[in-house]
């Protein structure tokens, strides 16, 4: 008679205390390779999810404009120069990103925790963009806190702000995959980002240079370098911190199998 499959759990790369003390490899060409093979790879299953993503941030934002300046075409006559750029614009702006990036949080979660269940070998359902929602209440308190500190940086000093906009990149996946508490999670990922910082700045010069070129050909390259980001920020936080996977393991006269499994089940649902 066999026994009840056992839950067994063990952490693939990294782990929080190796990323506090700088002990993990990070290569930018090994870390930018493998986020291409991963993109071509999950192309069919991730770029519908990004494109929900996309359209959902754009329809939040445009809302905010109207909310505020009545017609958001005003903000775009302004960064053409045919009318004068306020700072009623500018705010309304501000507002309008801010809005959109915390209501959208949670689905921004969730294409995060794909890069990442990538990242760690698993395919993923497109509806798995949701998984972030069991965590809405605080990816939207860390996004909001980001989100705020990078806004005030970026008033005087814009190239500090693009910093932590990459040293903040990992707080998410730190609240969902490992529940810590939004200005842990901050901190932890900004610590990290630094013992690597050379490796890090490179590879976030590839991602620019590809988020240039996908708006160069009219936004339709976006559809793949922004799975493409996913999946290098899914590496990158495997090699950093780990991921949590969760293996079932039934024994049967000593033989095993693992009949189900995948990352943290409190995220995925095996």
């Amino acid at each position: 008679m066999s026994d009840q499959p056992k839950e067994k759990k063990f952490v693939l790369g990294g782990s929080i205390e190796k990323a506090m003390a700088g002990d993990f490899e990070l290569s930018p060409v090994s870390v930018l390779q493998e986020a291409w093979q991963n993109t071509i790879k999950h192309f069919f299953t991730f770029s519908p999810a990004i494109l929900l993503l996309t359209s959902s941030y754009m329809a939040v934002f445009f809302v905010a404009l109207q909310i505020q300046l009545g017609d958001p075409a005003v903000l775009f006559h302004a960064f053409l120069g045919e009318t004068e750029l306020t700072t009623k614009i500018s705010y309304a702006a501000f507002v309008a990103g801010l809005s959109a990036q915390v209501i959208i949080s949670p689905l921004t979660a969730g294409a995060s925790l794909m890069g990442m269940s990538h990242a760690a070998g698993f395919k993923c359902r497109t509806n798995y963009i949701f998984k972030g929602l069991a965590s809405a209440g605080m990816v939207a308190l860390v996004t909001i806190l980001s989100e705020v500190l990078q806004g005030l940086v970026n008033i005087y000093l814009p190239m500090v702000a693009l910093y932590l906009s990459m040293a903040f990149g990992f707080a998410v996946l730190l609240v969902c995959e490992k529940k810590i508490p939004p200005l842990k999670a901050l901190l932890y990922s900004f610590k990290a980002t630094n013992k690597k910082l050379t490796s890090m700045l490179l590879i976030h010069v590839v991602i620019m240079l590809a988020l240039v070129f996908g708006i160069a050909l009219y936004g339709v390259g976006l559809i793949v370098v922004m799975p493409f980001i996913f999946n290098v920020k899914g590496i990158i936080y495997r090699n950093m911190f780990g991921v949590t996977l969760k293996v079932m393991v039934k024994d049967d006269k000593g033989n095993s199998d693992h009949p189900n499994q995948d990352v943290n089940n409190d995220i995925f649902n095996a």
